[in-house]
């Protein structure tokens, strides 16, 4: 009997889609010693299907498409001001909400846990804007966009490309005709363990509680966003994508999940969802007269449904075409290929499995090499007889 659902456990990318497709609610998300989230099988109720590994996402091919490729901003400051870039994301929904539908998407809860949420109306929106750089659990979700597909409710459900194309497997091809799907060019997933683990140092060192963390705050504008939690009596803790040690260490790739270095989901023209969006960096470049740094999207297109509900968000959105995508492209290089891991990555997991998430340890292993560093990497790439007249100066001395 089954323990779980990959053979392979680096194949995984945690989605969830295994959990809602098991007939006997065998499977659940349980965590492993890095903080990810993997599926273990109950081998008293697996009755060995295996509906759930031929389910499975992971690794299978995405569908190519030609993307219409646009730029957009919402023409709403206020929006613009607490989303991640351009506001794209607040559209669709809206346009969701006046069709009766129900946006799922990523939401802290009250633990600063990040969980997949679905969303009915606008008061329920402002939780799921905004990136979350913690890999979210969508397994529940997934079930419930399901039932209200099924039911004929319209669903938009937001998500990295394996959360969609994890719901995706949970459909198998049906009830999608009232579903609209979002993902975004994905970095790559860090740990919530890491990040729970990193919340508890704040707290510690700060001897309050934290109650709110933003990782795309605004105050120094779109380009140079800074991260910020903040506690129950009202201060904070801030700090830049080089100098806050948790965004610092998931922008360096130090504790992404395995499978973001293989990644499939997002690469070149294939995409699982019928829109992808991302920040529109070059901007200063490629549209400077558009370029207020307030956040400006990159948009694609994916399918004919995508294009239409672009579109229809006309009256909330600035729609610009881009006539230099490949500047453009280049400058999102996680649309050609995969985070690549960090070289210390292992290191980091066997001191963060023996002490936790240590900011100071996280900053020493990113820092760059020191002078007595560099002079011993430059002997070491010496000819050979450099390094014989050398040690024969040293012996000399």
């Amino acid at each position: 009997m089954r323990t779980t659902v990959r053979s392979n456990k680096a194949e995984c990318t945690g989605c969830g889609a295994c959990v809602s497709v098991c007939p006997k609610a065998a499977i659940t998300m349980q965590m492993d010693e890095e903080g990810f989230l993997y599926p273990a099988v109950d081998g008293a109720l697996c009755v060995g299907c295996d509906l759930c590994e031929k389910r499975c996402p992971a690794g299978k091919p995405m569908k190519a498409h030609t993307p219409h490729i646009v730029g957009a901003q919402h023409r709403d400051a206020q929006v613009r001001g607490v989303s991640s870039s351009g506001g794209v994301f607040t559209a669709l929904a809206r346009e969701m909400f006046k069709k009766g539908g129900v946006v799922f998407g990523a939401a802290f809860d009250e633990a600063l846990r990040v969980e997949h949420v679905g969303a009915f109306d606008e008061t329920e929106l402002s939780a799921l804007r905004g990136s979350k750089y913690v890999q979210s659990d969508a397994a529940e979700a997934i079930g419930h966009a399901a039932s209200l597909l099924e039911r004929g409710i319209p669903v938009l459900f937001s998500g990295t490309p394996c959360q969609v194309s994890g719901l995706k497997a949970k459909l198998n091809g049906k009830h999608e005709e009232h579903l609209l799907t979002m993902d975004f060019v994905c970095h790559g997933v860090p740990s919530p363990g890491v990040f729970a683990s990193y919340l508890k140092e704040l707290e510690n060192r700060y001897g309050q509680r934290v109650t709110a963390y933003t990782f795309r705050d605004k105050r120094n504008g779109w380009k140079d966003f800074s991260a910020v939690a903040t506690f129950e009596g009202g201060g904070e803790h801030a700090g830049s994508q080089t100098t806050e040690p948790f965004l610092y260490g998931f922008l360096q790739n130090l504790y992404l999940r395995p499978a973001c270095a293989q990644c499939t989901q997002l690469r070149g023209n294939s995409h699982p969802a019928d829109i992808t969006i991302a920040d529109l960096w070059g901007a200063q470049e490629v549209c400077p007269e558009r370029d207020d740094d307030t956040g400006l999207s990159l948009v694609f297109a994916n399918t004919q449904k995508g294009r239409k509900y672009i579109e229809s968000c006309g009256a909330q959105l600035t729609v610009f075409p881009i006539q230099d995508t490949e500047r453009l492209l280049r400058m999102n290089p996680c649309l050609v290929r995969p985070a690549k891991a960090h070289d210390k990555r292992a290191a980091f997991f066997k001191h963060y499995e023996k002490q936790g998430f240590d900011s100071e340890a996280v900053m020493k292993l990113l820092a760059g090499p020191g002078k007595l560093e560099r002079i011993v990497r430059r002997i070491a790439h010496l000819p050979k007889g450099a390094l014989r007249r050398l040690r024969a100066l040293m012996g000399k001395a």
